[in-house]
């Protein structure tokens, strides 16, 4: 679903810190998730920053996060979708987002051999993994999750490695 702010006639007033919400940007994402507002790892509340307070320094066209206000004991975040207030995914800790990032590699490098495009990878993966399409992004999977659904690319690469000799 669309977020129904893309098609409203109302005035879009964008949360501190962001200078703007475009509409455009956001009829682009046909999945959205609501912003956070409490850490899902905490429970403590959740602010939009500029991402120069996680980073040290801006990173980015649209420098801007989520992030727990424990950031000395969580550090939960994630980043969003290019102008506009909405999250790339859902909020990780460390251990979550490197879960996320070590186990995306094997996807990707599936989705390449197979010429395929990010929907179909998705698609793939999803069926794989027994859960609707809509909740198969890396930005949504938990620690296990990644696990389960980087074991499941890595065993479909062995596989056609080992038909391919």
């Amino acid at each position: 679903m669309i977020d129904p702010r893309a098609n409203s006639s109302e005035k879009l007033t964008p949360p501190y810190p962001l200078p703007y919400v475009s509409r455009k940007a956001l009829r682009r994402i046909p999945d959205f998730l609501e912003p956070p507002e409490h850490c899902p790892s905490c429970g403590n509340t959740v602010l939009l920053v500029n991402n120069r307070e996680i980073y040290g320094r801006e990173y980015g066209d649209w420098p801007y996060a989520y992030r727990c206000i424990d950031y000395r004991g969580c550090d939960s975040y994630v980043g969003l979708h290019p102008n506009t207030d909405l999250p790339l995914g859902t909020l990780a800790d460390k251990p979550t987002r490197e879960a996320r990032k070590t186990y995306k590699a094997f996807f990707f490098q599936w989705q390449r051999i197979n010429s395929w495009s990010r929907k179909q990878a998705y698609a793939w993966l999803a069926q794989h993994l027994g859960i609707p399409i809509d909740q198969c992004h890396w930005g949504f999977f938990s620690v296990a999750q990644a696990e389960l659904a980087g074991s499941i690319c890595e065993e479909a690469l062995e596989q056609m490695k080992e038909v391919a000799q």
